[in-house]
Formats: structure tokens, C-alpha cells, sequence
């Protein structure tokens, strides 16, 4: 291996602090001087891994939640402060849901909605489409808009499951969202990227090929974690 400092071998416990992560990929790599590889770059590195890892394995939930408004079929998600968003660890209200990779249900009035595609929709204005559903309310997407058919009549409560993209790190104390166990993840991909950046063509599939494995572990663990397979539609609107 070219470079690297492997005497700290992936797999002992890492205490996943932003600093540390850095200093991981440094040494393994040998990227060690900060005037040719800034600190800013190995942080945009870990932070697109986790969120790279956060959307393929679906790792991180949230619902937000607003109320409909009477005659208004269309909610805007990704900007704006219409919505109260939930996460695993906080609630924040007038705000929006511009973490959002996929949504996975939408509840109204606390009953679960049909997805439906909007060109199903004859007359959106007067509620008539081809598409049978045996839900109250049915959704679309249009855009980067929630459509709720047939049209509000009331300011009931609209309630959308999503998976997100996790925090961004940027403090040397911040600590990645996602399982401690997976952190070599983070390492392997910072050093894939690293190897590019270098053009190490010797190290560079390495690297990718273990972060590619470590993903599917990710992957594979949420699945079977409960001993059950997940069965989902692919959905992929954002």
C-alpha cells in the first residue's frame, strides 16, 4: 500500500467525532498536509457519505405535519414555513421539509392515503379521475408539491412519512447521526474520494470496493435487523 498509515487497523472502536474521522482518513491515505488537502474538504467528503448512506439505506425517518386549506388542492414542502417537522431527536415547527430524499406515506386527517399519479386526474378543480381508490383521500406529486385529491374542504391535518438527509457535520465535536458501528464507512469513503483527488490508481478501487461493502452491510442490517424483509415501492420524487 502507497502512503498510508494502517497501524491503526478500520476495525478498532473509533470515537466518530468530526476531528477524528478527518485525522482517520488522513493517516490511512497519507494526505497529512493540511496546505494541499484542506480540513473543509474532508468534511464536505464525510458528510456526502452519510448522506449518500442516509438515502440508500433509508436511515434516518421524519413526518412533518400542517393542516390542509380549504379548496387548495397543492402544498409546497421543500421551501417555506407552512410545516412541523419531527425527527428522531427534535421537533421544530414553521419550518419546512427540505430534508427530504423520498416520501413513504401521507396521512389525512389521520387516515392513510392512495398514491396516485396526477395524470390520473381528469379534472383536478372538479375532483374526477379514472384512478378507483378505497382511501378517503388519495395524493400526488407535482413538482415539488403535495397534491391532495379530491380537494380539501376542510383544514384537517396533512401528515407526510419521509426519510432525510442526516445533519451536516461541521464543528471537530459534531458526531455523524448514523450508527457508531458503520463509522468505518465514512473513513472508507473519505479515503476512496482522497485516493482520487491523489490519483492513487493503485488504492482507489480498494477503498471503493470496501465502502461499497460496508453499504450493503448498512443496507442488509435495517432489513434484517428485526428479522423480517422490508418490502417497499420505489418511489423516488426528490
Amino acid at each position: 500500500m502507497s502512503g498510508g498509515d494502517f497501524s491503526s487497523p478500520l476495525y478498532r472502536k473509533i470515537m466518530a467525532q468530526l476531528s477524528t474521522l478527518r485525522t482517520e482518513i488522513r493517516n490511512i491515505t497519507g494526505a497529512i498536509d493540511t496546505s494541499e488537502i484542506a480540513d473543509s474538504v474532508f468534511t464536505d467528503l464525510i458528510n456526502k457519505g452519510q448522506n449518500l448512506l442516509a438515502d440508500e439505506a433509508n436511515l434516518f425517518e421524519a413526518y412533518g405535519t400542517r393542516n390542509a386549506v380549504s379548496g387548495t388542492a397543492e402544498y409546497t414542502m421543500l421551501s417555506g414555513s407552512d410545516w412541523t417537522k419531527v425527527t428522531e431527536s427534535a421537533s421544530t415547527s414553521t419550518t419546512n421539509l427540505s430534508d427530504m430524499t423520498r416520501i413513504y406515506r401521507v396521512d389525512y386527517n389521520g387516515n392513510k392515503c392512495t398514491r396516485i399519479n396526477k395524470s390520473a386526474i381528469y379534472d383536478i378543480a372538479n375532483d374526477s379521475s379514472e384512478f378507483a381508490f378505497t382511501t378517503s383521500k388519495a395524493y400526488y406529486i407535482h413538482q415539488n408539491k403535495l397534491g391532495i385529491f379530491p380537494i380539501p374542504s376542510d383544514t384537517s391535518e396533512i401528515k407526510v412519512y419521509y426519510f432525510r438527509t442526516p445533519t451536516a457535520l461541521s464543528s471537530d465535536s459534531d458526531n455523524p447521526e448514523m450508527d457508531s458501528r458503520f463509522d468505518e464507512a465514512l473513513i472508507y469513503y473519505g479515503c476512496w474520494r482522497i485516493m482520487e483527488r491523489l490519483r492513487d490508481i493503485n488504492m482507489m478501487p480498494y477503498f471503493k470496493n470496501e465502502f461499497l461493502e460496508m453499504k450493503q452491510k448498512i443496507i442488509d442490517d435495517g432489513e434484517k435487523r428485526f428479522g423480517e424483509m422490508t418490502f417497499e415501492m420505489p418511489y423516488n420524487d426528490f
